[in-house]
Order: C-alpha cells, then structure tokens, then sequence
C-alpha cells in the first residue's frame, strides 16, 4: 500500500486508487481561487486542478474511488440528480 498526493502521483500506477474529500467547499481549495487577481489567473488555477485530478484518476490499474461529502466538487462534473 502507499499513500501520495496527487502532485506526487505522476508517472506512478497503482492497483487502485482512493481520492477522498473531492467536495464543491474543497477542491479546488476556495481560498486559492479567492487570491486569483484576475478570471484569467483563475482559469489558470482550475485547468491546474483539473490536470491533477486527470493525473490522480489515470493512476488506477483496476479501481478507483472517489468521495465527497454534500456536493461533488464542479471538476467531477458529475449529476447528483
């Protein structure tokens, strides 16, 4: 077993993967996105966690796993409908 982030994923593969607390209040961190100076620095910012959580989820072989608590995180892109 091994635990890593998802900057330190890259280039690895695994079995399977579990990526938790992927929740809208989460990820991307709202803090962050609050210091961008402009919408193009925050567009900068999203496109960054949106390639991390590609890299996150192409690490898993066989199986992955992701969680969030209350609304999914809008990078899922995913219906709760």
């Amino acid at each position: 077993m091994c635990v890593t982030t998802m900057h330190r994923a890259k280039g690895f593969k695994f079995s399977a993967v579990v990526s938790p607390f992927f929740s809208d209040s989460v990820f991307p961190p709202p803090d962050a996105l609050k210091a961008a100076v402009d919408a193009a620095d925050r567009e900068g910012f999203v496109t960054q966690y949106q390639l991390l959580l590609y890299v996150a989820a192409t690490r898993a072989k066989r199986a992955l796993r992701i969680s969030w608590s209350g609304a999914p995180s809008s990078l899922l892109n995913i219906s709760t409908d």
